[in-house]
């Protein structure tokens, strides 16, 4: 049996209820995910969690809160970096990565699409797909986060 795989979201805090539920999917497209799916974006660790969430903010006055969660007997589907367009990292690679993660949601081949962080491309975010059958998670009590306000300051 494999270890349960460990993953950290951020969220708004008024969001915390319905954090994995990949509801923001069926209105915002994601980088790997076409509009109009539940998916809920994780990542590898806490710091990883943070820096995907801070590249989007305008503000360190948004009330947010860290879940780690437990992945039970993960399968997941691996994208390897060398298989990606060699621009992945931009916005205009969005509609190819897109596709990807529209044939995963479809296609239900697993529960966990592992994705190459666009900030850290050694690090990995885990997708993971609400409407899987297989998807078996756990979580534990949010904890408060905010961003160090150093990290505001202007170059």
């Amino acid at each position: 049996m494999p270890e349960p795989l460990m993953v950290w979201r951020l969220s708004k805090r008024k969001y915390a209820p319905m954090a994995f539920s990949g509801e923001g999917g069926l209105y915002v497209a994601g980088r790997w995910t076409p509009k109009g799916y539940r998916a809920a974006y994780t990542s590898e660790s806490l710091a990883l969690a943070s820096l995907e969430v801070f590249v989007h903010a305008e503000t360190n006055n948004i009330p947010l809160i860290g879940i780690r969660a437990y992945l039970n007997e993960p399968v997941i589907e691996v994208v390897p970096v060398k298989k990606l367009p060699i621009d992945w990292q931009e916005t205009s690679a969005y509609p190819q990565l897109q596709s990807i993660g529209d044939r995963w949601l479809k296609n239900l081949t697993a529960p966990i699409l592992k994705v190459p962080s666009a900030i850290v491309p050694m690090e990995y975010n885990y997708i993971l797909n609400p409407a899987h059958p297989d998807l078996q998670i756990v979580t534990e009590p949010p904890i408060t986060f905010q961003f160090d306000r150093r990290m505001w300051k202007s170059f």
